[in-house]
């Protein structure tokens, strides 16, 4: 049947399009290639079921002419689409922006887009109106019978003559020789071959021009493409040869011994360096053996036998370092690199040694340097993560125990900066010393290394966590007594982490960073001690480190939210002011107590801003409060340390003054008892303050710094006691009496004393009994958000 012919004809593109695809492996412009034949086989299986009348009635030959007719469209903006490809992928960057502005994303999809309206408009009744039978001799077939908005079809025949010129002009900007001729071709037969097929627009041709345009598509471009490939073919095979040649050139003068022998030990390749140290030359050696090969020459065969040897590397590459004499007589040391090939499925070595002499002379010497701590003469980090890792391979293979042990002088940075670092290297030399001695003592098996600074870590072989411990115990007792240095003695002490294989980890790394972690814990809880890993510590330590990294943006992301707690003058029961707490909710973290997160943000310097935003806001706040209550109203404010030393300080905070207008006798600067670390630095600063008209109390009052003589010295307004000793008074007496005299000794100071943590009403009864001025605790009330605090305390004394 003719219906089947026509199909099979249309098999033909998709075929071509298939082996295209094979021979360019798949590049994205073989891709787009075959998409075009692809679409052109669907022209061609449209046409085919013209023919169908003897198969299918009218409606289903309609119905598939309709489906398929999506070929002969579509070919119009995929001529585009490879005019879009060329540009992508093959034109060089200024030939690339020369066509950008016309051939892009945004016009290839434009141009499928108005195909798309096409083809749309062929499935009603005013683009294609029906099917005519048509006779044309022994031919019977059915021919489409245009309706009132074919002319839109034919402007597509339009748009793709406009397409295979612009496709043709960037194919002439292709730089690749062969790939340009490929594409101008290409365009010039598709062309030809569209041409061809619109005959098909006149029933006299039968639509006999569609299957010879499809086909003039399918045998020019796999003419075309089997062209290129042969091009590609013998440009790649000139280039190997070029290759080659160059090759050979390098070998001959590289200075390296270089040969190849085959499976029968025959030379077939080597270099000019290789035959002058064999004495021989390089036509004489080449397809003789070793044996016939040293019958002529001066060099011993057994000091060359390893180069020789082929079974040792017939599987793999085979390294050996090693002394020969040459044929001048002169020793020297070499590195030879065997490589096993395969060349016409027989087996072969390449073969490269490397004069290593200069290198051998001085590798003792370089090695200890590179293993070693110059200072103390200890292995080093290089050397200990070498013995760790063997180790750990022992032990897993014996299945043992084995501890690191990670060590840490406290506060030797301190002694550095305060005795010079002469002293610091003497007494890291003295503590390594100590050490090595009781490891040279009573622990043989244990190595130490210093990995740099004041860390030192010690390979505990075959210790669990008792041993470890139990050594841990006598390395502490190592560091009681001083270490005499220059004629003093120096008092230090270690801070030591401990990780035991394989429970706190199977690799070295994981080992490694535990035991850090394990050391970092000693120090945050007070050094000079030891611990062993615990999961528990990875939990907080990733905790912290997840607060550090979120803190540094929760002031842009708004994150933070000052609360208040009111302050109760004991005396009237009103309240005269209140304390801005500040309160962090972070989306990943949810609510991060203070607690947590203020100590992170003074180490990282994080205070600095975060304390400014705290001042601004709750004096900003106060003034709202007081302008809605009608009645002046205090604002205690916690100060950091670091927020008094910044030099901008005094002025930022008369600046926020100045600019909310408030008050300044209704500021108070709450600071914590470590500035008497720093008194005679932090009076000026704090007289400063006091000029501004801002008032001073001492919080936490008792737990830190405690000392009499610099309540003197400092501007003080009033001191808080700390909620310790308040909340304990019920229980213990002496947190009673201790409370009772430091009111007394503020009233003899004239200072005003404010107890936090009042909690019952015993406790707020007997504050006022003993005199104290004011109280702040769960008693009055929980700290407020701004909008519970008005509620309750500013527009409820309305």
């Amino acid at each position: 049947m003719f219906f089947v012919f026509l199909i099979l004809l249309a098999c033909i593109p998709i075929s071509v399009g298939i082996t295209i695809l094979v021979l360019f492996e798949k590049s994205k412009l073989s891709k787009v290639i075959f998409l075009f034949l692809l679409l052109a086989s669907f022209w061609q299986i449209d046409v085919s079921f013209l023919y169908a009348q003897q198969l299918f009635n009218e409606e289903t030959i309609m119905l598939f002419f309709r489906i398929f007719r999506f070929g002969s469209i579509m070919v119009t903006p995929t001529i585009f689409y490879i005019g879009y490809t060329i540009v992508q992928e093959i034109l060089p960057d200024d030939f690339k922006k020369k066509w950008c502005f016309l051939v892009n994303r945004t016009t290839v999809l434009l141009s499928y887009g108005m195909a798309l309206l096409v083809y749309i408009i062929g499935w009603s009744d005013r683009g294609i109106n029906g099917l005519e039978l048509v006779q044309l001799g022994s031919n019977l077939f059915y021919y489409p019978v245009n309706g009132e908005l074919s002319w839109i079809f034919n402007s597509n025949v339009l748009f793709f003559i406009v397409n295979i010129i612009i496709c043709f002009l960037i194919s002439l900007d292709v730089q690749t020789k062969s790939e340009r001729s490929f594409l101008v071709y290409f365009n010039i037969f598709t062309l030809i071959g569209y041409a061809i097929g619109f005959f098909n627009m006149f029933p006299s041709s039968g639509l006999f021009p569609s299957s010879i345009a499809i086909l003039v598509y399918a045998i020019s471009i796999l003419i075309l493409s089997s062209r290129m490939h042969l091009d590609i073919v013998n440009n790649m095979n000139k280039k190997l040869f070029e290759q080659k040649r160059f090759l050979f050139q390098v070998i001959n003068l590289n200075p390296n011994y270089i040969y190849a022998q085959d499976e029968n030990g025959r030379y077939t390749l080597m270099n000019q360096s290789y035959a002058q140290l064999m004495g021989m030359n390089i036509q004489d050696m080449l397809e003789k053996a070793d044996d016939d090969v040293y019958k002529d020459s001066l060099v011993e065969k057994q000091s060359v036998a390893h180069l020789t040897d082929i079974n040792k590397v017939s599987q793999k590459v085979f390294i050996r370092e090693e002394s020969i004499t040459g044929a001048s007589g002169e020793e020297i040391w070499v590195q030879t690199v065997k490589v096993p090939i395969q060349i016409n499925d027989s087996s072969a070595i390449l073969a490269v040694s490397t004069d290593i002499t200069e290198r051998k002379q001085y590798e003792d010497e370089i090695k200890f340097q590179a293993n070693h701590d110059a200072l103390t003469g200890l292995p080093n980090r290089r050397m200990f993560n070498e013995d760790l890792t063997n180790l750990l391979e022992k032990a897993k293979m014996e299945s043992s125990q084995n501890a690191i042990m990670f060590l840490d002088l406290d506060r030797f940075k301190y002694i550095n900066d305060t005795l010079g670092h002469d002293v610091g290297d003497l007494l890291l030399i003295e503590v390594s010393r100590r050490i090595k001695m009781l490891l040279k003592k009573k622990h043989k098996c244990a190595n130490i290394y210093r990995l740099g600074g004041d860390e030192f870590t010690i390979l505990l072989p075959h210790y669990n966590a008792e041993n470890s411990e139990a050594f841990a115990k006598e390395l502490l007792e190592q560091f009681k007594s001083g270490f005499l240095v220059d004629g003093c003695d120096h008092f230090i002490t270690p801070s030591i982490g401990i990780s035991v294989f394989p429970n706190d980890g199977y690799d070295v790394n994981a080992l490694i960073k535990h035991a850090d972690t394990a050391m970092y814990n000693v120090k945050e809880r007070g050094k000079n001690n030891y611990q062993l890993f615990t999961s528990e510590m990875q939990q907080h330590f990733y905790r912290k480190m997840m607060i550090e990294k979120n803190l540094r943006s929760a002031l842009d992301n708004d994150e933070f939210e000052l609360y208040y707690q009111p302050i109760m003058d004991v005396k009237t029961n009103k309240i005269l002011g209140m304390e801005s707490l500040i309160r962090w909710n972070n989306e990943i973290l949810g609510r991060v107590t203070p607690d947590e997160f203020i100590p992170i943000a003074e180490e990282t310097g994080m205070i600095i801003p975060i304390g400014q935003w705290v001042l601004d806001t709750a004096i900003k706040q106060n003034v709202l409060f007081q302008k809605e209550a009608c009645k002046p109203l205090v604002v205690s404010i916690n100060v950091s340390v670091r927020q008094l030393f910044e030099p901008t300080f005094v002025e930022s905070l008369k600046n926020t003054i100045e600019n909310t207008s408030i008050d300044a006798t209704y500021i108070v600067l709450e600071i914590t008892e470590s500035i008497a670390m720093y008194a005679e630095s932090m009076i000026e600063k704090l007289y400063e303050l006091k000029k501004l008209g801002i008032r001073l109390s001492m919080d936490d009052f008792g737990t830190g710094y405690s000392s009499l003589s610099y309540l003197n010295k400092y501007p003080l307004d009033s001191l808080k006691i700390d909620k310790s000793f308040v909340i304990g008074m019920n229980r213990e007496v002496e947190n009673k009496a201790l409370v009772k005299t430091i009111i007394a000794i503020a009233k003899q100071l004239d200072l005003k004393v404010i107890a936090e943590g009042v909690e019952g009403d015993e406790e707020y009864h007997f504050l006022s009994e003993i005199g104290c001025d004011y109280a702040q605790g769960y008693f009055i009330s929980h700290p407020l958000s701004v909008t519970d605090f008005k509620e309750k305390y500013i527009t409820a004394s309305d």
